[in-house]
């Protein structure tokens, strides 16, 4: 067999434990995670899809994500003993089977009719941390009783109300959520300049504007126009008590974010929770060392997707910096940018521990729902699988910088 005709030949059944990539009917078709974006954009009101796709501003940042790992290369050991390739890694302590997590994504009930149980489930046989949104439509308890032995990860916004912290924490600790990631980059609202001109708001409102876009796709109006309590936020629908409309609660999240998060606001934080506690929005060394100094177990090199402050480097090319200052003490994520494997190898080659992916994810969630969530991650196995392999490099453990090459002019969106 030639080298061309077997690279021509895919796998009958990419199986990863209970999730498996699609291979027959229409998501056989999305090989990539710009294939789910376009089925996404496809299935989606345009301000719905803008809202996902969409990033801050000019969308500088969102396009430098990306482009950032486009400027970085391998340099493959090609005589190397590659049997028994593995992902397999642990994080504080517990294994997990791949070196990603679903990242806390709110809003995903626009998308697909209980997203956040759906993720939470598809997480769980997948062996995977899933880390659950402040603002997720469904609540702390109704994804702990949906996936009872999945690795829970609680996102929380920081209130101004310390209290509401404190119920918030105790409720996702007796649910047994095992680890807490406090999002630090989002105390002020930002301009995102797509949202603006469709007209989007959360929750969702008909207005002329854009009642046309929702019209055009009569089958998400069937699938979620029709679901019961979409756009509502279940974890504050409790604080709140009776029935809260979906508005109610989008007011009561929009009141009592706290405006100014210090490093003063946190360590209260840091003295309720007892589990392993990361600070996600980490960009820069100086920060990073005092993320340490507080005493949280990790962080999470991220800029929210390229969807809040526009004009800030990629993550990507953040990373190296955080890592030589606290790679030794803390358990280094990145997310932001991610749309294949190659780039999960590449943040693991540059010192973080594991990803947090987003977008791929919500896009597999509004392109086909929970088949769509298995294909992805399924896709985003197999990719590392692949990668890793033909870097001659058996254990991702054992991946470091020699194995890239950059290309140092600026990377352009």
């Amino acid at each position: 067999m030639t080298d061309s005709t077997a690279a021509s030949i895919s796998p009958p059944d990419i199986r990863w434990g209970d999730v498996r990539m699609a291979t027959s009917g229409r998501l056989a078709r999305a090989l990539t995670a710009e294939d789910l974006r376009l089925m996404a954009r496809r299935r989606l009101p345009r301000p719905i899809f803008d809202y996902v796709d969409g990033g801050g501003e000019n969308e500088f940042t969102l396009g430098r994500n990306s482009a950032a790992f486009d400027r970085i290369g391998f340099r493959p050991r090609t005589v190397a003993d590659i049997a028994g390739r593995s992902q397999s890694t642990a994080y504080f302590g517990r294994a997990s089977a791949a070196p990603f997590a679903i990242g806390p994504m709110g809003g995903l009930g626009l998308l697909c009719p209980d997203a956040d149980i759906v993720l939470a489930r598809v997480a769980a046989r997948a062996g995977i941390p899933f880390v659950l949104a402040t603002g997720a439509s469904a609540s702390i308890e109704r994804v702990a009783e949906a996936a009872p032995d999945g690795r829970r990860w609680f996102q929380l916004y920081v209130f101004s109300d310390a209290d509401l912290n404190r119920r918030l924490l105790q409720r996702a600790a007796s649910a047994g959520f095992e680890a807490l990631v406090v999002t630090t980059d989002t105390q002020i609202a930002p301009k995102r300049l797509r949202d603006l001109r469709n007209g989007f708001a959360m929750p969702m409102r008909l207005t002329p504007r854009n009642i046309v876009d929702f019209a055009a796709r009569p089958g998400w109006l069937w699938r979620i126009g029709r679901k019961s309590g979409t756009g509502l936020m279940g974890n504050l629908a409790a604080e709140i008590g009776g029935t809260p409309t979906a508005a109610e609660t989008f007011d009561f999240f929009r009141a009592g974010r706290s405006r100014s998060v210090g490093w003063e606001d946190l360590k209260p934080i840091r003295d309720v929770w007892r589990g392993p506690m990361l600070l996600k929005g980490i960009v820069t060394a100086e920060e990073a060392v005092l993320a340490a100094e507080l005493g949280v177990d990790g962080i999470v090199v991220s800029n929210h997707g390229g969807r809040n402050l526009d004009g800030t480097m990629a993550t990507i090319e953040a990373l190296p910096q955080v890592v030589a200052a606290v790679g030794d003490r803390l358990t280094v994520f990145l997310d932001s940018g991610i749309r294949r494997g190659s780039d999960v190898v590449k943040a693991l080659a540059l010192g973080a521990k594991g990803t947090l992916i987003g977008r791929p994810i919500a896009f597999a969630l509004a392109a086909a729902g929970e088949a769509g969530v298995e294909h992805v991650l399924a896709m985003l196995h197999d990719e590392v699988d692949r990668v890793h392999g033909l870097l001659g490099c058996p254990r991702l453990d054992r991946i470091d910088p020699s194995f890239l090459w950059r290309d140092d002019r600026p990377a352009r969106p």
